[in-house]
């Protein structure tokens, strides 16, 4: 395949990759007094995921410059769209990457800036695109049942991925005008991620019951549901701290903010225990019908699983039951495996230029019932 079409069919899906690799970063850090060498594991996926961003922003400019036409159609296809949000996301997630990671080469305040550059420029992406692709899909003459999939929760996935980063950008600059005003932004997306959530979750939910599943290669799509229970989890967790950061809090008011966090947390944590065990029977049961082919919707398999092991981690911490360390280390070591694999496979299909491909356009089909 010549450069040019490789460029013309770079999938928008790409920066899962990033966004991935960084979310491991997050997972050692909440592991990281069982893990040997934590630091160092961390700095190492840190580095990796900053290159990973800034080689795929070559061939993503090119695409906008070159090929806007096949950009416009991507914005405009219903399995296609959702996946542009994970530009915006890999720059918020890189920025939570960073804040949990001190490094020796990067002062301080110097870090504490560029995470709060990361912040805003993912945010405003984020809304933006959310806004953009709601509108389109408003404005399409028709969208066929078969044509969704969970991909559709990676919107408003995004929004709620915003106020985990901003919590401690809010504890940070606390005392600042800017910290108030972080907390506000949070407390906006997490509200609009939140209602968002339960809306699109139930219109997938419907179509995956009454209709066909998808085509076999976005079967890894139905793990995107495990990721906003679980992020809304650590944004509870997180949450106590800020408003008292920001407001003025008396200690029986900080106390039972963590009791109700605490609770309600756990309690959407379950729903994620849920949908692991039931997005791993499904694919299962999918793999043994007809062999699940490898293709960058593989990377919808680490995200979420990464952000379900994260907030298994951040319960041990608040709550050190042998319970959430036996889950979050089981979690831990199968979120490493499947991304080395995802990763290897993803290399392999670059260098061999079978991911430059339009898969997402091919005819729908139902592949199995």
């Amino acid at each position: 395949m010549r450069d040019g079409n490789k460029i013309e069919h770079f999938a928008p899906g790409w920066f899962a990759s990033v966004m991935s690799t960084a979310v491991i970063v997050v997972a050692i850090y909440v592991f990281r007094r069982l893990i040997p060498f934590a630091w160092e594991i961390q700095v190492f996926l840190l580095m990796l995921s900053c290159a990973l961003l800034i080689v795929l922003l070559i061939p993503w400019t090119l695409r906008w410059i070159h090929y806007p036409q096949a950009v416009q159609r991507d914005l405009r296809h219903p399995i296609a769209a959702p996946f542009f949000s994970t530009l915006p996301i890999s720059l918020v997630v890189s920025g939570i990457a960073l804040e949990k990671t001190s490094l020796p080469f990067l002062p301080e305040e110097t870090r504490w800036m560029v995470v709060l550059i990361l912040w805003v420029v993912g945010a405003l992406g984020i809304i933006g695109l959310a806004l953009y692709l709601i509108n389109v899909f408003f404005h399409q003459p028709e969208v066929k049942w078969e044509q969704s999939t969970f991909g559709w929760l990676i919107p408003p996935v995004s929004t709620l991925i915003v106020p985990i980063l901003g919590n401690a950008l809010t504890v940070h600059f606390a005392g600042q005008s800017l910290g108030a005003t972080i907390l506000l932004i949070n407390l906006m997306f997490l509200g609009v991620g939140s209602v968002l959530f339960l809306l699109v979750m139930g219109m997938v939910f419907t179509r995956y019951v009454f209709y066909a599943l998808p085509p076999v290669h976005l079967t890894p799509t139905l793990w995107v549901g495990l990721a906003p229970t679980s992020i809304l989890t650590l944004v509870l967790l997180r949450l106590p701290a800020a408003l008292e950061a920001v407001w003025t809090l008396d200690q029986v008011t900080v106390t039972l903010l963590n009791v109700v966090a605490q609770v309600v947390g756990i309690a959407l944590w379950g729903f994620g225990v849920f949908w692991l065990l039931l997005a791993l029977w499904v694919t299962l049961a999918i793999q043994r019908r007809e062999r699940l082919p490898f293709a960058l919707s593989w990377w919808a398999f680490v995200f979420p699983l990464g952000a379900f092991t994260v907030a298994t981690g951040a319960l041990y911490q608040n709550w050190s039951h042998p319970f959430f360390l036996g889950i979050g280390a089981i979690s831990l070591v199968s979120l490493i495996l499947i991304w080395a694999v995802t990763f290897i496979r993803t290399l392999q299909g670059a260098w061999r230029g079978t991911l430059f491909a339009p898969p997402m356009h091919r005819p729908e089909k139902a592949s199995h019932q």
